[in-house]
C-alpha cells in the first residue's frame, strides 16, 4: 500500500458507526437511535413538525451534522454512497413524528426516492401525517436525456435550514411543506473537481488524466458531464455560474437577491477555498447579484474529493427565506457545537416495525437447492460486478450483492417453506433490511409485488408453482418496479434481462418447467449482452457520459441474469 492509498479507517464497514459515535459524544444534543445508523435531536419538541433527511454515508457532515433545534429532527445513514433501506427510514419517521407530522426531505437519487418513498407510504398507512419533498438542484444535467432528472446536491441544505426554522416557529405541516417546495424551486448547484474520491477499500471512483478538470460532478463519486483541460480559479467559477444562469435551471440573473454556499467536497485546502470564495464574491458583484447570506466550508462532501460546488438560493421578495436562514439553530455543523458529555449519546430503542417471525416448515429440497445455487453463483460474480459498477456507477454492486447473499445464506435454514407467497415475503423482508441502495429498494418492491400476486393466484405450495404462476408473479413484480423506479425495458437496467424472461414464460405457459427454464436462461444471456449496446437512461449510470459506458454491460443486469440462470439450471441440468 502506498501513502496515496492509505485511508484513516479501522475497517471500511465500521467507519459509519464510529463516526456516529463520535458525533453523538462530542455533541450531546444528538443521540443515536439504539444501534441503528440514525441520529435524533435529544430535545425535539413533539408538538412541532419533525424534519428528517438522510442518504448514503460519505457526505459528512451531512446529514447528521444538521440535526438540531431549528433544522432536522433526525437523520439516517446508509452505507457509503448507498441509500439507507426503507426499514431504517421508517424507524426514524416513527421515532420523531408527533401529532404535528413529519416532513421527509430527499435528495433526487433513485435509491433515495424509492427507499424514502416506501417508508413514507408505510408511515401514512400506520396513521402518521407525513409529506415528502424532493430536492433536485443540480443545474449541470440540463442536456442529459435521463428519466432520473437532476441530482440532489448541496442545495438541499437550504431546505433543511429554512423548513427547519419554519417548523421551529410552530407552523403546520402544510405550511412547512409548502415553504420547502418553494425553496426547491429556487435553488441551483454546480460543481467541479480536479481529482476523484476514493471509497473505503476501493479504487478511485473515476479516472482523470493529468491537468484535467471534471465539471458537473455529483456527490457519489460519479464522473461529471464535461472534462476539459485545467483552467484558473476565475475561469472555473465563471463556468459554474454559466450552469447556474441557464434559464432551463435556476436562471440566475442580474438583480437577484441570493444566499450562497461555497461547498468543499472534502479534499480542497482552505487556501484554495479562500480563492474560490473571493472569485464567487467578485462574480456576484460584477453581475449585480446581491448576496445577503454567504456560507463557505465543508457542508456536503464526497469523501475526500478535491473539488467544490456552488449552491445558490434565490431569495423571495417577502423576506421569509432570509428570516428563516437567520433563525438560530443548535445543529452542530451549521455552527460550532460544544463538548458536554453528561447526556448519554445512545438512548434505548425498541423497533416499532414488527417483522414476520419465520416458523420453519418441512425443508423443501428443490427450493433449498435453488437458493444455494443462486447464492453460490452470485458470490462468484462479486468481483466482476464491482468492476462493472466502477465503470458506470460507484463500484459497489458486487459488495452490495455479497452482503445480502451472506445474510440470506445464514437465514435460509430458518425460512418457512409452506407457500410460495410466504417464501417471497420472507425474502423481501431480508432484502429490505440488509440490501441498501437502489438495488435493495427495487428487489424489495419486486418481491413484495410477486408475493401479493402469488397469494391472488391461489397461494400454491412451492412444489405446486407452475410456469403460469411464475409468469404472473414476475409480471406483477416488473410492473411495480417500473411504476416506482421509472425505468422501462431498453433503459439499460436489469429490466432488459427480466422482461425477455417474462415473455418466454408467457409464451410457454403450458410447457414443462425443464423446457421453459432452458429458454429463460438463453433469454437472460441475450438480455445482458444487449445492455452493452444500450444508452443508460435510468439509475446512476445515466449520469455518465455515453462514451464511458459503451460496450459495458449493466452490472444490475448481470446480477439479475446470474440468479435467473441459477434457478434455471436447477431444472434443466441433471448433474446438479
Amino acid at each position: 500500500m502506498t501513502s496515496q492509498d492509505y485511508q484513516f479507517y479501522n475497517t471500511a464497514t465500521s467507519s459509519i458507526q464510529e463516526n456516529i459515535s463520535t458525533l453523538t459524544t462530542l455533541h450531546p444534543s444528538l443521540q443515536q437511535l439504539g444501534d441503528l445508523p440514525c441520529v435524533v435531536h435529544a430535545a425535539r419538541d413533539p408538538r412541532k413538525v419533525a424534519l428528517i433527511c438522510g442518504g448514503g454515508s460519505g457526505h459528512e457532515p451531512a446529514h447528521a451534522g444538521y440535526v438540531g433545534q431549528g433544522m432536522l429532527s433526525g437523520a439516517v445513514a446508509g452505507n457509503v454512497f448507498a441509500s439507507p433501506s426503507s426499514s431504517l427510514v421508517l424507524e426514524l419517521i416513527l421515532e420523531v413524528t408527533g401529532e404535528a407530522g413529519c416532513l421527509v426531505i430527499v435528495k433526487n437519487y433513485t435509491g433515495d426516492c424509492l427507499n424514502f418513498g416506501i417508508a413514507v407510504e408505510k408511515a401514512k398507512k400506520m396513521g402518521r401525517k407525513v409529506e415528502m419533498v424532493i430536492c433536485a438542484d443540480d443545474t449541470t444535467l440540463l442536456n442529459q436525456d435521463t428519466l432520473a432528472g437532476p441530482r440532489g446536491l448541496c442545495g438541499v441544505l437550504f431546505v433543511h435550514k429554512i423548513a427547519g426554522a419554519c417548523a421551529a416557529q410552530g407552523h403546520s405541516l402544510e405550511t412547512v411543506y409548502s415553504v420547502a417546495q418553494l425553496v426547491t424551486k429556487n435553488i441551483g448547484t454546480a460543481g467541479v473537481a480536479v481529482s476523484p474520491c476514493i471509497p473505503p477499500g476501493k479504487p478511485p471512483s473515476f479516472t482523470l488524466p493529468p491537468n484535467t478538470m471534471e465539471f458537473g460532478i455529483g456527490i457519489h463519486g460519479e464522473a461529471g458531464v464535461l472534462q476539459c483541460g485545467s483552467v484558473d480559479c476565475r475561469s472555473s467559477v465563471d463556468k459554474l455560474f454559466s450552469y447556474l444562469c441557464d434559464a432551463r435551471g435556476l436562471g440566475l440573473k442580474s438583480g437577484d437577491d441570493v444566499a450562497v454556499i461555497v461547498n468543499n467536497l472534502g479534499g480542497t485546502s482552505e487556501l484554495e477555498m479562500g480563492v474560490v470564495c473571493q472569485e464567487v464574491l467578485k462574480w456576484l458583484e460584477l453581475h449585480h447579484v446581491t448576496c445577503y447570506q454567504f456560507y463557505s466550508g465543508l457542508y456536503m462532501t464526497s469523501l475526500g474529493m478535491h473539488g467544490i460546488s456552488i449552491s445558490v438560493l434565490r431569495l423571495d421578495q417577502e423576506g421569509r427565506f432570509l428570516e428563516f436562514l437567520k433563525y438560530p439553530t443548535s445543529a452542530p455543523h451549521w455552527k460550532p457545537g460544544s463538548y458536554q458529555p453528561q447526556v448519554p449519546p445512545v438512548i434505548p430503542h425498541e423497533p416499532q416495525v414488527k417483522r414476520l417471525v419465520p416458523r420453519p416448515g418441512c425443508p423443501n429440497e428443490r427450493l433449498s437447492k435453488i437458493l444455494s445455487t443462486i447464492y453460490k453463483d452470485l458470490l462468484s460474480k462479486v468481483g466482476e460486478l464491482d468492476e462493472l459498477d466502477r465503470q458506470v456507477g460507484d463500484g459497489d454492486c458486487g459488495s452490495t450483492v455479497q452482503g445480502v447473499v451472506r445474510e440470506l445464506e445464514s437465514r435460509t435454514s430458518s425460512l418457512e417453506f409452506t407457500t410460495f407467497s410466504t417464501v417471497l415475503t420472507q425474502l423481501s423482508d431480508i432484502v429490505e433490511e440488509h440490501m441498501g441502495g437502489t438495488s435493495g429498494a427495487i428487489y424489495t418492491i419486486g418481491l413484495t409485488a410477486a408475493a401479493g400476486q402469488a397469494k391472488v393466484s391461489g397461494d400454491p405450495s412451492c412444489e405446486e408453482v407452475t410456469v403460469e404462476v411464475l409468469a404472473k408473479c414476475l409480471e406483477s413484480a416488473l410492473g411495480a418496479v417500473t411504476r416506482y423506479g421509472k425505468a422501462q425495458e431498453g433503459d439499460c437496467t436489469m429490466l432488459d434481462v427480466l422482461y425477455p424472461v417474462l415473455r418466454v414464460l408467457q409464451l410457454n405457459s403450458s410447457a414443462d418447467m425443464t423446457t421453459v427454464t432452458a429458454l429463460c436462461s438463453q433469454a437472460a444471456d441475450t438480455g445482458v449482452m444487449k445492455t452493452a449496446t444500450l444508452k443508460p437512461r435510468a439509475g446512476r449510470a445515466s449520469y455518465i457520459r455515453s462514451e464511458d459506458t459503451d460496450t459495458c454491460s449493466d452490472p444490475g443486469a448481470v446480477a439479475a441474469a446470474t440468479w435467473v440462470k441459477a434457478i434455471c439450471k436447477c431444472f434443466y441440468l441433471d448433474d446438479l
